[in-house]
């Protein structure tokens, strides 16, 4: 649902009342094609994690879907959450904001792998990865 709220804000009717908000001091003329185009750009960021909210929620109905989307999740929260987070801090864009938004990140990516390793003990799926090195018939340690 996060996704879903999220990507919602980005529709432009939304969002171009928050350019300003968004990016504190956006020179562009308001309507102007600098602020259009910022507009439309965030928008097809907004299409992604509308999409992304809805594929979560769908393969939520079909546990054997879910355990890679999980992990994606998990690495787009890293890389494109909480990496470009930082980033935009070091670019001196606002602390508190950012910070906001890694925090929520890292709740996204450790609820993920909770939730997924609390599914995986469940289904007994997690019993059958390899442990580490197994003894062959012959009493040796495989490689």
């Amino acid at each position: 649902m996060v996704y879903l709220v999220l990507g919602s804000t980005f529709i432009p009717a939304i969002n171009t009342g928050r350019v300003e908000q968004l990016v504190p001091g956006f020179d562009g003329a308001l309507d102007g094609p600098a602020w259009a185009g910022f507009v439309d750009y965030l928008f097809m960021f907004g299409l992604e994690e509308l999409v992304l909210g809805a594929f979560l929620i769908a393969v939520s109905f079909v546990p054997r879907w879910f355990e890679p989307v999980v992990l994606l999740v998990c690495a787009l929260s890293v890389v494109r959450g909480i990496g470009h987070d930082v980033y935009m801090i070091s670019q001196g864009y606002s602390i508190v904001s950012n910070t906001i938004f890694i925090a929520l990140h890292t709740a996204i990516i450790v609820t993920g792998l909770v939730f997924l390793r609390r599914a995986r003990i469940r289904s007994g799926w997690l019993a059958t990865l390899p442990s580490g090195p197994r003894s062959t018939s012959k009493g040796r340690q495989r490689a």
